[in-house]
This record gives C-alpha cells, structure tokens and sequence, in this order.
C-alpha cells in the first residue's frame, strides 16, 4: 500500500514537473521570437528557433529519462552527417511525443505541423521561431513546402497525418501531400522507422496519465527514397507504405 502510494506521488511529481517545463518553455520562445525576429535576417532567427528547441527537447528528454519514464534506441541517424540539400524526415507515428524525439535527435528541421497546433499558446512561440509550417490551408502547405526543399530546408513530414490508430495494420494509409511534395521537389524522404512497448500517448491516451512500467523505444533511420520523374504522388506513397509495412513488421516480429 505504501509503495502504491509513493510510485502517485512520483508520477504525479514528474507530471506536474513537466507541465511547468512546457509552460515556462512556451512563454520564454514568445519572448525569445519577439526579442529575434524584428533584428535577425528570417534565416538566422529560424536557425537559431530550431537550435534552442531542439535543445529545450532534449533537456526535457533527459529528465524523463532520468526519472526512470523511458529507454530510446536510436539507430542509422550517422547516416545523415554530411548530407546536404533539402530532404524530408518521415516518421510513423505511434505517439504524441514522436516529434519530440526526432527534433533533439536531428538538427535543422521545419516540421509540418498541424494549423490547431500553431495556436497552441504553449506551442506556438517555438513553431513559429523556427519556421514551422501549418498543414492548412493545403495547397500553402505544398506550396511553401516544395519552395523550402528547393531552397534546401530539411522538413519533418509525418505521412501519416494522424497518430497511428489502433485498428490499422502498424501504420494509417498514407496522406496525398507527402507523395505530392516528394514527387514536386525531387527531394528524398528519408522514413524513419519508430516502435515502441508502450501505447503511452497513442489516440485517445489522456495527458495526465503516465505509465505504469518504462517505455522502452527503438527508432531506427531507413534508407532515403527517391522519386523519379515519371513517378506519381500515388505510386510513391505506395512504395514508401511498403517500405514501413516491411521494416515494422520486422521490427514486431524481432
């Protein structure tokens, strides 16, 4: 009884710990946006926005890590150093936290990121200093997308859209504007291969809850795709689905 009541009140420290972090968090990037953008040049100011989140990701994941919430496995990212020129890094996505994990771990990433999101108060100041791109209206979302691959921008793209529901195979069909975009840019896509023991933060996990035993991840760098001229948005989509259809179903069988 008086273990059950300690491991609470450790869950209700951590949480209660981790909202404050993305509080405080959410209001120093309003203030560091406001501070940057009006004297920075917009590459500058959007470099240093991903910096300084990719760094408040990592200090955050080392906390929970620390606290005992979680393992992660990274592998294949080496293959990325020296890569040049725009690409596109396309995680499934189990979970609610995936866009933390990718962000620390590569550098230099505007993500996709949903438009409810990008009026986020605790989001928002982040996203917008380091150049996010809301998903709607759509055809801004293609546009300004292909236009930064062509300038060399790297994106975080989730194809799926959504968290991956529980009734698909391992990951939901894919959505039309990765294909579109990676045919329109001729830029590679990288997949990024995510798996877990855990449903902590899948759809329909409240936020409040955390998990009863360690999550224990693995996220492993696939090999970069490429779509040829003659190839359609449809036809790539449905190499790439293949291609994660493959490498998770591996994964749940090792």
């Amino acid at each position: 009884m008086i273990c059950r009541v300690l491991i609470q009140a450790w869950h209700a420290a951590v949480l209660l710990t981790s909202m404050v972090f993305w509080v405080v968090g959410g209001l120093l990037f309003v203030l560091a946006g406001a501070l940057l953008v009006p004297v920075l040049p917009v590459e500058k100011s959007r470099a240093m926005g991903q910096w300084l989140l990719s760094a408040a990701f990592r200090m955050f994941l080392a906390f929970l890590w620390i606290c005992g919430v979680y393992e992660c496995e990274y592998i294949g990212f080496e293959a990325l150093r020296g890569v040049k020129g725009g690409l596109i890094i396309a995680p499934n996505h189990p979970a609610l936290w995936d866009a933390v994990f990718i962000l620390s771990k590569i550098h230099g990433l505007r993500c996709i990121l949903k438009d409810t999101l990008m009026h986020n108060p605790f989001l928002r100041g982040g996203a917008k200093l380091a150049g996010f791109i809301p998903n709607k209206p759509a055809h801004k979302m293609l546009q300004h997308s292909i236009e930064a691959l062509r300038q060399g921008d790297r994106l975080l793209f989730f194809p799926e859209g959504t968290r991956t529901r529980k009734n698909e195979e391992c990951i939901n069909t894919l959505q039309g504007g990765l294909g579109i975009i990676a045919t329109q840019s001729s830029a590679p896509v990288w997949p990024v291969f995510i798996e877990t023991n855990s449903d902590y933060l899948c759809k329909g996990w409240p936020l409040w809850h955390l998990p009863d035993k360690k999550i224990r991840m693995r996220i492993t760098l696939g090999e970069p795709l490429a779509s040829p001229p003659d190839e359609s948005a449809a036809a790539f989509l449905r190499r790439l689905r293949e291609v994660f259809l493959a490498a998770l179903d591996k994964g749940t069988k090792a």
